[in-house]
Order: structure tokens, then C-alpha cells, then sequence
């Protein structure tokens, strides 16, 4: 592309202020002076850093615009001007005795030899703006201790919604692990098990982890980057979050179940937060609005529901939300696939000649409409288990095609009445055409999944076909060929 040197300077300058305005944290720390030791740390907006590295975008030249192979000539610019704008961002957990720095503290700009380094907080703080300028030369950092005024409801709200993208913009993402000393330690760190974390994770491109000495775990003059690093194979074996994604992020709504299992172990001190720490990691639009307990995760996956097609996401067990019984109480819900990988030949021809599973579920106001297919069983015993949450019921179910099946429920608000009818609703069947569906016993590398669905012909006048809660994710191997008119659900 071309343009008279005019045309090209007020483009940069737009970008630049676009990205400043929209990509940018609203507040960060400013480290004085730019050379040598932090003397002061002042509290700045984002037009700070504007100011600040306005003359450096100014220098970039139309001929030095060399875009990467299928990059637009105006992504080059954008990664040019990223590439500038350099920020340190602390990832960290609370810990108990930690002192909140909070954001009206830093307003006025602190002396460094003013801080009480006593005081958790403020010691972290210095420690982790210490790192940011002596190792990476930054002289703007940002933390969650101080950088978010959390009186004002509209900045709180753009801060968690933004966050992934904070992290993924920052040039270096310092990660000060509390009860780490070596690379010995790391398994038994508190760090992987928090859920803000898994966020911080995943969408640096650059990371540097440090023990609660503030050592490196790798030196610096082995590795700058620590995503670039043989560290990452250990933080893999203990998240089982594969290499490339921690190298190399992206958020989207595909592999909902792989990724709730990412998730699923990890706690927050607000039950919101399980959901509003997944916003940047699924790349979905929530509204916050804190005290509506769980059902911001139900949110969170209505909004994931509108860009999947994936059946993988109905792949849970367990407690089922509140608010739809088809989907998962929390992340908790979804266990690691048992793929065995092995795919027969006759598998891989049904894989790439028929779509798998329906397409087209939508949340509905009258339920999750989705089509199965549906096959009726019989229910030969039922017997109640005592266990540490109470009693279950352990249903058997006998089916000429599938064998007898086992299945364990969880107590439902629909308590399955004498005269039920019970039926598999099979949610990954191969499809020919739009209505009908089949199954293949020559299917290998997993079994087939289902709901474990009843009707209850006296439930008038909305008796219809309802799934229940078991503790396992339903799984059939039928032993012959099974074809059948696909059959549309409101659950």
C-alpha cells in the first residue's frame, strides 16, 4: 500500500491512539527516573503512556513496514506499534497477611524510601517494579494490587473484562510464585491452583517466573522468556495444559470441554469470579455484576453456547446449573476425555462424510433445543447408595442393542415418578441428511455419549422429555448398527 508521508503519519497516530484508548490498561504505575535506581512510583493514567511513547511511534517509516506472511500492511503497523509500547504486568495470588496497596494510596507519588517493605503488599509491590526495570527495562508496570480504581463500578467492570487482553499486550508478564523456592517446589504451588492464574497463564507471550526469594527459577542469562523455556514441559505435566497452548494461546469457543477441565480444580474467593476469570479465555462478552453467585457461570455459558457447535461442551457430569438442567453447575463438571486416539478405518470415513452431532443447539426460553438420537431402554432394577453427599439411586437399564448399562443419578428437582419412560439421548451420532442419525459399533478411538433423559406421561401439562443428573458422563457402545429419526429436545 502507498500514501504521501501525511496520509501515513495520521494513520499511525490513529492506530496509535486507538490502541492506546482501547488496548491499554486505564491506569499504571510510572517508574521514575528511567535510569538507574526507582526513586518515585506514580499512579498514571493511559494517556501517560501516550505521552510518553509518542515520539517513539513517530519514528516508524512507511518503508520500514515489512508485514509477515498473511499479515495486512495495517496488522504490521499495529505489531509495529505493540512492539513499542512496553509495560511489566505482576501476576500473583493473594496470600493471607497481604496488605492491599490500595489504588487511592498511590495517587500521589510515592518516595521508594517511604515504603514500609514490612508490609506485604507495598514489599511486593517494590519487588515486582524493582524486576520490571532492572531485568526488562520498563518504566511503566502494572498490578491488580493498585492499578484498578475499584470505587468506580464502569472502570472495576472494563478492568475484568479486559484483562486477558492486558496480559497478552504487556511486554513482560512477572510471575512471583509464593511458595516456591526451586524448580523442585513447583508442583506443590498454590499459584496453579487459583483461577485468576489460568488467565495469566495463558495469554502472556512473554513470562519470566520468580520464587518467594524473588530469584528466576531459570537465569536470566539462560532465558529471558521463560515461555520460550524447558520450564514449560514441568508447568505442562502439572496444569496438563499442552506446550502449544502455553506457548501460544488462542481464545476462542472451541474445545469448551478441554478447557473447562483447565479450569476445573481451580478456586476463587468469589464464586462469580469462576466465571468472569474465563471471559478472555473463551473471547466472550459478559456483563459483571457481582453478588448474583452462580449464575454468572450459567451466563457465561449461555454466551459460549452462541458461538459453539461443538458437542463436546454437553460432555459433563455432576450437579447441573440451577438455571438449565443441561448444562454444568461449574467447571468443576467436566473430567478429561479417555480418547484412545485408535481410529478405524471405517471411523474416519463416517468422520469425513457425515457431520458429527447437531449443529444448530440453541439455548432457548423454553430450554436447550437440541437434536438426539433417541433410544429407548428399559429400566430392570434400582437400588439407593449412601454415600459422603448423601443417597443416590443406581439405575440399570437393559437394551437389546446397547447390553445392560449402570448409570448412578444425582437427586433431581423432576424426581422420576412410578410409570417414567427412560431413554439415551445420543448427542454425538453420525448424521445423513437433517433427520436422521446412526451409530457404528466399528467406532474405536471412544464410546458414543448421551443424556440420560426421562418422560413422565402425568407431568401435564409440560410432560416432555427431561435430563438427569449422574455422576459419570454417559457413555454406550452399541454392538450393531443403530439408525433413527433424530429427535428434537427442549431440555
Amino acid at each position: 500500500m502507498g500514501s504521501n508521508g501525511t496520509e501515513f503519519k495520521e494513520l499511525v497516530s490513529r492506530m496509535f491512539d486507538e490502541y492506546i484508548i482501547n488496548e491499554m490498561p486505564a491506569h499504571l504505575l510510572r517508574l521514575h527516573p528511567d535510569t538507574g535506581p526507582i526513586e518515585t512510583i506514580e499512579l498514571v493514567d493511559r494517556f501517560s503512556l501516550r505521552s510518553y511513547y509518542e515520539t517513539t511511534v513517530n519514528e516508524i517509516r512507511e518503508d520500514g513496514i515489512v508485514p509477515n506472511a498473511g499479515e495486512e500492511w495495517e496488522a504490521a503497523i499495529l505489531r509495529l506499534i505493540r512492539e513499542k509500547i512496553q509495560y511489566a504486568i505482576l501476576s500473583h495470588r493473594w496470600v493471607d497477611g497481604d496488605s492491599e496497596t490500595s489504588f487511592q494510596y498511590m495517587q500521589s507519588k510515592v518516595e521508594v524510601k517511604s515504603l514500609d517493605s514490612r508490609v506485604r503488599g507495598l514489599g511486593k509491590l517494590y519487588a515486582f517494579c524493582q524486576k520490571a526495570r532492572n531485568d526488562f527495562n520498563c518504566s511503566f508496570a502494572w498490578c491488580d494490587m493498585c492499578c484498578i480504581d475499584k470505587k468506580s463500578n464502569s472502570e472495576l467492570d472494563e478492568a475484568i473484562r479486559s484483562m486477558f487482553r492486558w496480559y497478552r499486550n504487556a511486554h513482560i508478564c512477572i510471575t512471583y510464585l509464593q511458595e516456591t523456592d526451586s524448580m523442585d517446589d513447583l508442583a506443590k504451588e498454590e499459584w496453579f491452583k487459583r483461577g485468576w492464574t489460568l488467565l495469566e497463564l495463558l495469554a502472556p507471550f512473554r513470562m519470566k517466573f520468580y520464587g518467594k526469594l524473588w530469584a528466576p527459577l531459570r537465569p536470566l542469562h539462560e532465558s529471558k522468556n521463560d515461555k520460550c523455556d524447558s520450564i514449560l514441559q514441568e508447568i505442562s505435566c502439572i496444569t496438563r495444559i499442552p506446550e502449544t497452548d502455553l506457548r501460544s494461546f488462542k481464545p476462542e469457543t472451541n474445545r469448551v470441554q478441554e478447557k473447562m477441565v483447565w479450569a476445573s480444580h481451580r478456586r476463587t474467593t468469589r464464586v462469580e469470579d469462576i466465571a468472569y476469570s474465563l471471559i478472555g479465555i473463551f473471547d466472550v462478552s459478559l456483563m459483571v455484576a457481582y453478588g448474583e453467585g452462580r449464575r454468572a457461570f450459567y451466563r457465561l455459558m449461555e454466551a459460549i453456547l452462541q458461538r459453539c457447535d461443538q458437542w463436546e461442551i454437553f460432555c459433563w457430569k455432576g450437579s447441573s446449573s440451577l438455571y438449565n438442567a443441561a448444562l454444568p453447575a461449574d467447571p468443576s463438571c467436566y473430567h478429561a476425555a479417555g480418547n484412545t486416539g485408535d481410529v478405524g478405518g471405517e471411523e474416519q470415513m463416517n468422520n469425513e462424510r457425515y457431520i458429527i452431532g447437531d449443529k444448530l443447539f440453541a439455548l432457548t426460553n423454553h430450554g436447550l433445543k437440541i437434536k438426539v438420537l433417541l433410544i429407548r431402554v428399559e429400566k430392570v432394577h434400582e437400588t439407593v447408595v449412601e454415600g459422603t453427599h448423601g443417597s443416590r439411586k443406581r439405575l440399570g437399564f437393559s437394551h437389546g442393542v446397547l447390553g445392560d448399562v449402570e448409570l448412578t443419578c444425582m437427586h433431581s428437582k423432576y424426581e422420576p415418578r412410578h410409570g417414567a419412560e427412560w431413554a439415551f439421548g445420543v448427542i454425538d451420532f453420525w448424521q445423513r441428511g437433517d433427520m436422521s442419525g446412526f451409530l457404528d459399533p466399528y467406532r474405536m478411538s471412544h464410546p458414543y455419549t448421551a443424556f440420560l433423559l426421562s418422560y413422565h406421561p402425568n407431568a401435564s401439562p409440560d410432560a416432555r422429555w427431561r435430563k438427569e443428573m449422574t455422576e459419570d458422563v454417559v457413555h454406550i457402545r452399541p454392538q450393531r448398527h443403530i439408525e433413527d429419526s433424530l429427535t428434537l429436545l427442549y431440555l
